[in-house]
């Protein structure tokens, strides 16, 4: 089953075309890594993927539901109703973290639960607990995010985003943000979400990473896939001239 399907999907701002007809699928517990320059529409594709940008033209479709479809050359959206619904069914994880400064750890994690998915307190912490036990971090509840190193900002960021039991997560750069002894234990985390199936799309540049953990790669540059495939085959022998230049440099 394809939770992700994201058809001819085309992006622009202003004149800028960044998105040129994107087509990619993601199965139920793939890991799908995607790699590419700077300003190759990586980005950009997850905050299409994950409503936080409109597309001008395409289809996505979200854990079997129409986010949005072209129809006469015009893009329609789902109503409010069903968009919530579809939000419900991914999770988002930032490069910069995105948590709320003003709250505990706890209620970072706990806050949508209770007033968007409507859980009890009871229930909310719960989860809440046993999450931060997962990510190591129990002892992190009361704390608030400006007394906590930037590794363990993000791993309460991917608390955050499992809290509703998404049916796949997406990760913009979850490491972008944190040096080298930080980032290891942010990956770990993700190679443990690995192993236990969870279907994720993992806006990444580190190639060693996403050769050992993702499934597949997929290499975005100048708003078009120019290679994709099993992600250990296009590390090791890529086949286009542009993969092999950027793999290059790592």
């Amino acid at each position: 089953m394809n939770i992700l399907e994201m058809h001819d999907i085309h992006k622009s701002f202003n004149d800028l075309a960044v998105l040129k007809g994107i087509n990619l699928t993601v199965s139920q517990g793939e890991v799908v890594a995607i790699i590419g320059p700077s300003g190759g529409g990586k980005s950009t594709l997850l905050r299409c993927a994950t409503t936080l940008e409109r597309i001008d033209s395409g289809k996505i479709v979200i854990g079997g539901d129409v986010l949005c479809d072209s129809d006469k050359g015009k893009i329609h959206y789902c109503d409010k109703k069903m968009l919530a619904e579809i939000r419900s069914k991914f999770g988002l994880v930032f490069q910069n973290f995105n948590l709320f400064p003003h709250f505990s750890v706890r209620r970072n994690i706990t806050e949508a639960l209770i007033h968007v998915h409507k859980k009890t307190n009871a229930q909310a912490n719960k989860i809440c607990d046993g999450l931060l036990a997962k990510m190591d971090l129990t002892a992190k509840a009361d704390e608030y995010p400006c007394n906590l190193s930037g590794g363990q900002q993000q791993r309460v960021s991917i608390a955050r985003a499992l809290a509703t039991n998404p049916e796949i997560i997406f990760f913009d750069e979850p490491t972008s943000a944190l040096d080298p002894e930080l980032t290891k234990g942010v990956l770990k985390v993700i190679r443990d979400l690995a192993a236990e199936k969870m279907t994720m799309v993992i806006v990444t540049h580190e190639m060693s990473f996403a050769r050992d953990v993702a499934d597949r790669i997929v290499f975005m540059d100048g708003g078009v896939i120019v290679e994709e495939g099993p992600a250990y085959e296009l590390v090791t022998n890529p086949k286009e001239e542009r993969t092999k230049k950027f793999l290059a440099g790592y």
